[in-house]
């Protein structure tokens, strides 16, 4: 049985268009230690299996929107999904992060590699 225990109360690469000849270039996002923001949003369990699980977001000027990817961390071992949230506000990714069930994290966390 599959269950996130929720408690009361984030390489991705974006397109710019860089200055030779109007082409497009590929810029990692990074964004500064600073404005990183990170909520813990609950524990995710099954049997002897449990996963502390953290939302982090930050703001990204470049688009003028909000960034956000998910953090599991057991023990020593913490896995990282990439930047899968873009939208206007934090708040708005808290709400689609909430649409999550248990099975679709435990999908995400199945295919991320140990790092």
């Amino acid at each position: 049985m599959c269950k996130l225990a929720r408690r009361s109360m984030p390489d991705y690469c974006s397109r710019m268009t860089g200055d030779t000849e109007g082409q497009e270039k590929s810029q990692k996002f990074d964004p500064p230690w600073s404005a990183i923001k990170a909520r813990q949003m609950g524990e995710l369990a099954r049997g002897e299996n449990r996963w502390d699980v953290l939302l982090e977001t930050v703001p990204d000027e470049a688009v003028n929107a909000t960034r956000g990817r998910i953090h599991f961390i057991s023990g020593n071992t913490h896995r990282l999904s990439g930047w899968i949230f873009l939208e206007w506000a934090e708040k708005d990714i808290e709400s689609r992060f909430a649409g999550f069930s248990a099975q679709e994290l435990w999908n995400l966390l199945d295919s991320l590699h140990e790092g």
